[in-house]
């Protein structure tokens, strides 16, 4: 039971910055509190940058599985990507989230920044949703997934492909529809 709690503990360490900072002002209390009896001064001897470090790598890999998920989301915000997920990122994934989750939630976030601040250019909005309806259909086994998007999403993608920077406005209504007759059968996809 104490290892189960000293991994739990330490995973915690490392994924959530606030609950870092008051272990290393009080381990043996916040240990306790935790539930630890023996392991408090043992895992007080960890170096508080090894525990940083790691933290930072673990949030650059969370950051490289998002952009796999997102690639144009990715590509239409270039190093503003990175920014915006490290603002996201600040707060510790939920246990056991999976990767898809996560780039679930950073598009989420998006879409909250562009409410309160707005998100240039605009049609990225339109990509982040483009790109969450197909993670939910892909990964969440839904069986049909519609967005109406407001932008030319289809020649956003090719442009984006291309290496472009798509200059413009680029405004067109695009039905985007993801489809399976049953849970197992081939996802299909239609982008108008």
């Amino acid at each position: 039971m104490e290892l189960a709690l000293q991994q739990k503990l330490v995973a915690r360490l490392v994924t959530d910055r606030e609950f870092r900072e008051q272990f290393f002002a009080d381990p043996p209390r916040v240990a306790a509190r935790e539930g630890l009896t023996v392991a408090a001064e043992g895992l007080a001897q960890i170096h508080h940058e090894q525990l940083r470090q790691f933290a930072r790598l673990l949030r650059t890999r969370r950051l490289a599985q998002a952009g796999l998920r997102l690639p144009l989301t990715r590509k239409a915000l270039g190093p503003r990507f990175a920014d915006c997920f490290r603002n996201y990122a600040v707060n510790p994934p939920p246990p056991g989230q999976r990767p898809s989750e996560d780039a679930l939630g950073f598009a989420r976030f998006l879409e909250s920044l562009a409410n309160e601040r707005g998100l240039e250019p605009a049609w990225t909005l339109s990509l982040v949703r483009y790109e969450a309806a197909r993670i939910e259909a892909e990964w969440h086994d839904r069986r049909l997934v519609v967005r109406f998007l407001p932008h030319a999403v289809k020649r956003l993608a090719r442009l984006l492909a291309a290496g472009e920077v798509p200059a413009g406005s680029h405004t067109r209504f695009s039905p985007a529809i993801w489809w399976r007759a049953s849970a197992s059968s081939r996802l299909k996809h239609w982008l108008i």
